[in-house]
């Protein structure tokens, strides 16, 4: 017995292992159906999903593929994909696979409605469907709240409309995690979340109040985030007393909602991680106050409370709570010194932002050891004064901004020294920093953004740029630099914007300026530049070419940490975006954030350039701005200048141009402003389209201009020779040849002209010879005389 019990023992272990490490010893893994499935899914997609996938088995063929331990198929994941154009999908090949648990389909561009995936009925095992990041249209059909046991729906980053399905929201849905985040929902947010435990409704249009009956004595949300919609009326923290599981909480940038923490009275007996209430009018009826229950969050992560007016000292509370990594106080009214708060201990804290307050004081010289942790800082338009302490350079910073305080002496050397500091974005404009541009031996490898402007550095521009080889901006604009713009300046491979404006610079724009390929800005206006604009210009890929929303994006994209600090705007994601002014009209144009993606221009204005416009600069067609005022450039304003098709502001004055305008501009539909005044201009000013909204001050200075908008009427004296005659005849009268030319037909005609009348004329000709004959005559009497 023993003997047999024991045999049986052996082949039950021998078929456990043959089912461990051989499956398909059992039998055929996934079926025909699926098979077929999986290849008409992959074909559908140009071979991109499941493209290890040959027909064989499903289990072992792809990371993209899961399967249980009976050799069903559980998982299915398409993430991120580039497939081009958009896809509709065939919903019914994935309903084949019965077993299915989850289906991640985020981020490879479906297309149509979601109607088609209320097939997803079928699949009784279904609990996690993500079609996040798609280009998903329509309304969101109510059939989503009836799969079975569909635990989690992720809709978010799409083009939805319309109101949320209330089968969403029913005690018969078994959906707890609902992310329709990023879309374009409107209505009322549901007075009854069924049992929902994850909320996030942000960045829609959605209306009206917060309702209170969401966080009912036995709601178990832990995440509720509604921020960026259009919510209104007064919401008291009271209603989540009782919200014993809430972690994450969100109600920022809803700018009609009023959120009151004081009143009325309330515990908290929840303990949250995250808290956002930024741009939501806080405490407003309660003086403007930092909300008291913060200090009983001792699990706070993050705390962001910008755009508030909240009033008074920062509360050193903020700064001691060991959990809290990032703190956002930006744009409120806070006053005095925070810096009391350190006389003993150091602070965990990894970004902070206390930008755009009222914050005096003196930055103490153990900064960097008081702030160890910190990575990302911004305490831009306070009041902050003294030196930088050199103890910044022991912190990892990877974000500093203190521009726009009262701060003076040098930079540094230990903060921009160190070839291993991780700074990406360096921001010390408008301060009265002095000496040299950069520290001598600088060597910021990383960095990105040098924003100096607004100081009193002097010098010539540092040589230690050349050590930031990843540099995309570089702005000193309003210093006191001096010198040429340096060669290798024009060799750095990434820039994208270089602003030189306001400084000493001398010397010529170059050829080597068309070298630079990503430029998008120049800036070199009020300087002492002299010479003729390069007439290479067209040979900068951005401001003739390529869209920068589409290429240069893609580079941003690449890099990462830059695309994300010029292109989050939000308080908690550190707007620290590109700022540039053109001079129009005697206003400053401002262009920012964002719009670096979007922007490029060139400003040669207030300088001493010479020579004519190249006609090449009209094929820049993705110029947005163009200023050469204030120079002395001549000739006439290029008909090619039809083509910057996206220029919108465009400066002439101030120089010595000209001719007339060309008529052909009036097709420019972008420009909005447009400057020709004081110039040498004449003949009819284009009146139509874009040109009809232009004042009359635009064109001051230009005696021989006539029409509208001028009171000055146009006559024939008015109209200026054409343009293509004149430079045929002043090419033809500068020519030497055409001198002598001239001078040996004139002395023949003379000559043929006065004795051919002698020849034809026998008394003209009998009467000159008697004249000559008496002068001869005359001539020898008075020679004999003073023999």
């Amino acid at each position: 017995m023993e003997t047999c019990f024991g045999k049986r023992s052996v082949i039950l272990l021998w078929f456990m292992a043959l089912a461990t490490f051989c499956p398909s010893a059992w039998g055929e893994v996934c079926n025909k159906e699926q098979k077929r499935a999986l290849l008409e899914i992959r074909n559908s997609t140009d071979g991109l999903a499941f493209k290890d996938f040959d027909g064989g088995d499903c289990c072992e063929a792809s990371d993209s593929i899961e399967c249980d331990g009976a050799l069903n198929v559980i998982s299915l994941s398409m993430y991120d994909i580039p497939i081009s154009g958009t896809w509709i999908p065939n919903v019914t090949l994935f309903t084949l696979f019965g077993e299915l648990e989850e289906l991640h389909l985020s981020g490879i561009n479906i297309g149509g409605e979601l109607q088609p995936f209320c097939e997803l009925k079928r699949l009784k095992s279904l609990m996690i469907l993500d079609l996040g990041s798609n280009s998903l249209e329509g309304n969101i059909p109510s059939c989503l709240g009836t799969i079975e046991n569909l635990e989690q729906l992720d809709l978010s980053r799409n083009h939805l409309h319309g109101n949320l399905p209330s089968s969403i929201f029913s005690n018969h849905s078994p959906i707890v995690v609902f992310d329709v985040s990023d879309n374009q929902l409107d209505g009322n947010i549901p007075s009854y979340p069924g049992i929902i435990q994850q909320f996030d409704l942000s960045n829609n249009r959605l209306q009206g109040n917060v309702p209170s009956s969401i966080f009912s004595n036995q709601s178990q949300i832990s995440l509720f985030d509604v921020s960026g919609n259009q919510l209104e009326g007064l919401v008291s923290f009271s209603i989540f007393a009782n919200s014993s599981s809430l972690d994450y909480l969100d109600l920022s940038s809803n700018h009609e909602l009023e959120v009151e923490t004081e009143s009325p009275s309330w515990i908290s007996t929840f303990q949250l991680t995250t808290l956002n209430l930024a741009r939501c009018n806080l405490n407003k009826k309660n003086g403007h106050v930092v909300p008291s229950f913060i200090s009983t969050q001792i699990n706070l992560q993050y705390l962001d409370l910008s755009y508030n007016s909240l009033e008074g000292s920062i509360p050193c509370q903020l700064f001691f709570n060991t959990n809290t990594t990032e703190l956002y106080l930006r744009s409120n009214k806070f006053e005095g010194s925070f810096l009391d708060c350190f006389i003993n201990g150091t602070v965990n804290l990894r970004k902070f932002d206390i930008s755009d307050n009222h914050v005096k004081g003196t930055l103490p010289k153990n900064f960097g050891n008081l702030f160890s942790s910190l990575s990302h800082v911004d305490m831009s338009s306070n009041e902050l004064e003294g030196k930088i302490p050199s103890s910044f350079g022991s912190m990892s910073l990877e974000i500093l901004d203190i521009s726009n305080n009262i701060l003076s002496g040098t930079i540094p050397r230990s903060l921009t020294g160190n070839d291993s500091t991780p700074l990406v974005y360096l921001n010390l404009s408008n301060n009265t920093l002095q000496g040299e541009m950069l520290p001598r031996h600088s060597n910021m490898t990383k960095l990105e953004c040098l924003y100096l402007s607004g100081n009193q550095f002097e010098g010539i521009i540092s040589p230690a740029i050349s050590n930031s080889p990843a540099l995309v901006i570089l702005d000193v604009r309003d210093n006191y630099l001096s010198g040429n713009i340096p060669k290798w300046l024009y060799d750095h491979p990434h820039l994208v914007a270089v602003l030189l404006s306001g400084n000493h610079l001398e010397g010529h724009l170059t050829q080597r300026l068309c070298r630079m390929q990503r430029l998008q800005v120049f800036d070199v206006s009020r300087n002492r530049l002299s010479g003729g604009i390069p007439s290479c210009l067209d040979n900068v890929t951005f401001w003739k070419k390529s869209s920068p929303s589409s290429t240069n994006s893609n580079y941003f994209t690449q890099k990462g940490r830059l695309y994300y600090l010029l292109t989050r705007s939000n308080s908690s994601d550190y707007g620290l975006s590109f700022v540039s002014m053109f001079r129009i009209k005697d206003k400053v144009y401002t262009f920012k954030g964002v719009p670096l993606l979007l922007m490029t221009g060139i400003d040669l204005s207030s300088n001493q350039l010479t020579g004519g416009i190249p006609i090449e600069m009209g094929e820049l067609s993705q110029l947005v701005s163009l200023n050469l005022s204030h120079n002395s450039l001549t000739g006439s304003i290029p008909i090619s200048f039809q083509n910057l098709t996206r220029v919108e502001t465009l400066d002439l004055s101030h120089n010595k141009l000209r001719g007339k305008i060309p008529s052909e501009l009036v097709g420019l539909t972008s420009l909005s402003a447009f400057r020709v005044a004081y110039n040498n201009l004449s003949g009819r000013i284009p009146f139509e389209r874009q040109f009809s909204t232009f004042e009359m001050q635009c064109y001051d200075g230009n005696p021989e201009l006539c029409g509208d908008p001028l009171l000055r009427k146009c006559s024939s004296t008015n109209q200026p020779k054409d343009e293509k005659d004149e430079k045929e005849s002043n090419r033809i009268i500068d020519h030497p040849l055409f001198f002598y030319a001239f001078v040996t037909v004139s002395y023949a005609f003379g000559f043929w002209a006065f004795f051919g009348i002698l020849i034809i004329k026998k008394n003209w000709r009998q009467k000159y010879f008697r004249a000559v004959d008496r002068y001869i005559e005359s001539f020898l009497e008075y020679l004999s005389k003073y023999r």
